[in-house]
Parts: C-alpha cells; sequence; structure tokens
C-alpha cells in the first residue's frame, strides 16, 4: 500500500519532512544505486549516529527505503547520510535524489525541515572554511573544548546578551541554527564559563543544569556579588534549588541560598536591581 503524502508534511521515522523544503531546493531526478562507494561525505556532514542507523534498519527491513536521499550533481550527500549507511549495511540499492542547486550551504536547511538536527550538529556544520562566518563557530567550538557547560548557557554567554531581562533567555539560538550567530564580549565569556566550571567540585549535578548557569550569570552582576561567597554558601545550601522549575525560580533559588545568614550589608538583591 502506498504512503499517502498529506500535504507538504509527511512523517517518517518519527521525523517530520518538509516536502515543500524539497521541492524549492532544484530536485530534478530519483534514481537507485547499488554501488554506494559512488557517493561521497562532505566535511561539514553531521556525524554518524549508529543507534539511528539501526532504527533506520530495522525499519528498512520491513518497509524499505520510505525516503530518498539527497545528493548534489557530483554526488557529495547534502541530506541522508545515516539512510545511506543503513543501506550500506543492508546491501541494498540506495535511492537518491539528485538536486541541482544544492551545496554543502544546503544541508542544515534541508536537514532543520526534518527536525533532526542537535545542536552539536549544527556548530559541526558551520564550523568548516566553506562557510564566511566560520571563525565566529571556531570560537564556539573553542569555547565548549575549554567549557563543558550546557550548551544555551555557552551561547547567551558569547552573544553578549543583556541577562536582566529573562524574555532574552532563548536568544541566540535563532540565529545560531541559520549560520549567523556573532560571538560578542568574548573575555566575559570566558571568565563566567571559568567561574561555572568550579562548581563541579561540590554540585555536579546543578552545574549541568541549564538555568542554574543562567541564574548564577544574572545573579554574579548584583551588587555586593562575591564569587567566593556565592561558592560557599552554594556549597552549603544547594538543597534550595530542589523543586525549582521556571528560571525565576532559579534565579529565586540562587539569591536564597547565596543570602541564607549573611548579615544585611552583604547580601544581594535581584529585586533591588530590577531583576
Amino acid at each position: 500500500m502506498k504512503k499517502k503524502n498529506n500535504g507538504a508534511l509527511n512523517t517518517i521515522l518519527g521525523r517530520t519532512v518538509d516536502f515543500d523544503a524539497l521541492k524549492a531546493s532544484g530536485v530534478v531526478k530519483v534514481l537507485y544505486e547499488k554501488n554506494h562507494t559512488k557517493f561521497t561525505l562532505l566535511d561539514n556532514n553531521r556525524d554518524i549516529d549508529v543507534r539511528h542507523v539501526a532504527a533506520l534498519m530495522a525499519s528498512m527491513k520491513k518497509h524499505g527505503q520510505l525516503m530518498p536521499i539527497i545528493v548534489n550533481e557530483k554526488l557529495e550527500v547534502i541530506e541522508g547520510q545515516h539512510r545511506l549507511r543503513a543501506c550500506t549495511e543492508l546491501g541494498i540499492p540506495v535511492a537518491y535524489i539528485i538536486s541541482i542547486k544544492s551545496s554543502g550551504k544546503d544541508i542544515a536547511v534541508l536537514n532543520n525541515s526534518q527536525k533532526g538536527w542537535k545542536n552539536r550538529d549544527y556548530l559541526k556544520h558551520y564550523n568548516h572554511s566553506s562557510y564566511s562566518n566560520y571563525k565566529e563557530y571556531k570560537k564556539i567550538a573553542d569555547f565548549f573544548e575549554k567549557y563543558s557547560l550546557p550548551f544555551h548557557t555557552g551561547l547567551m554567554l558569547l552573544s553578549g546578551i543583556e541577562f536582566k531581562n529573562r524574555g532574552n533567555d532563548r536568544g541566540p539560538m535563532p540565529s545560531f541554527r541559520e549560520g549567523s550567530f556573532k560571538v560578542k564580549n568574548l573575555d566575559r565569556a570566558y571568565t563566567i564559563g571559568a567561574q561555572l566550571e568550579k562548581f563541579k567540585s561540590f554540585v555536579p549535578r546543578l552545574v549541568r543544569v541549564n538555568k542554574f548557569c543562567l541564574a548564577f550569570t544574572r545573579i554574579s552582576t548584583l551588587e555586593n556579588f562575591s564569587v567566593k561567597t556565592c561558592y560557599e554558601q552554594i556549597e552549603k545550601y544547594y538543597k534550595k534549588f530542589d523543586g525549582c522549575g521556571n528560571q525565576q525560580s532559579w534565579d529565586e533559588a540562587f539569591e536564597s541560598a547565596y543570602n541564607y545568614k549573611l548579615s544585611k550589608k552583604k547580601k544581594i538583591s535581584l529585586r533591588k536591581e530590577g531583576f
């Protein structure tokens, strides 16, 4: 039985595929090839996920290849390296589409339409000399090589965004995924990154939480803030973060833990400084 195409969107292995995006890419041919060595993976393809390949193989055994891979005229894979690997492992021909307009620069656009990429995939993709903006992504890669912080926290720091407005907490992600991200205030990002890393020695679970890291970054801008006092207080009163939910609750828990049993002149205040 043929699979229905419900308008522009279809679902394959739980992934939403935007067929309008594929049409717009200049698709001209659908072919089959037994010799998979004819295809080449580009340097800025995302890394192969062996679990994803295994899931595709299991599906292909039952249903065949439901979605062709996309290649350019040089047979360089623009989208679908996991399907290609699955077909290779199964020893079956691969269905492919030749797009006369596609290049390595289209990889993120096409994969984003399938909602399959993670942040590290985008970073690897744009950190490549084929992009005019790749030096900015090299700075991002270098930062995460040094500091293993939550990805969103790192982007927030590198973006130089204003932390007083909690509405900015999603700020840099769209530009990052579009390849247009610009690094600002790199020195401050490294300073905060180093300070956050030190929490790992006594509250390693908390420093893996993005909202904790954002709360620290916000708290660190307050009058009377002392990073030494902060470490001492959080190490003793870390349980104040139990049950935190939204960002405001994390900010307030951080303030409460920091201020607990301190003299009035040493306390910090989110409200006083407009948070």
